[in-house]
């Protein structure tokens, strides 16, 4: 339980530092950024244990040595679940975006002619 506490903190810190690293970037690269990363550290995969069948590990992690270890087929599993959850994520992350974004009155020419305050 302390490892995984560890690794929690570990990861929400590197998601924060992501953020701030993307930062200077526009804010559809900055969220899908900071998104990208959350899911690859959060994904969590089942590890198929005989004798605890409840074990879970990051996605990334079980990709990576199962097919480092095993043979690129068993790491293919977890790397297509985090495919498809980054996938999800991402459509979800522009979705609201788009539907936070802010609105301009009137036609963009009208809006770069009158001055701002």
């Amino acid at each position: 339980m302390i490892a995984w506490s560890i690794y929690l903190v570990g990861a929400l810190l590197l998601v924060l530092f992501g953020w701030r690293i993307a930062k200077p970037l526009s804010r559809y690269a900055q969220w899908l950024f900071t998104v990208s990363i959350a899911v690859l550290l959060f994904t969590p995969f089942s590890l198929n244990l005989e004798n605890h069948p409840a074990a879970y590990a990051p996605a990334l992690f079980v990709a990576v040595l199962n097919s480092v270890f095993l043979g690129i087929e068993a790491g293919l599993d977890a790397a297509v679940t985090l495919a498809l959850i980054w996938l999800v994520a991402l459509v979800l992350t522009l979705v609201l975006l788009l539907l936070t974004r802010k609105r301009q009155r009137g036609t963009p020419a009208q809006a770069a002619r009158e001055p701002s305050v």
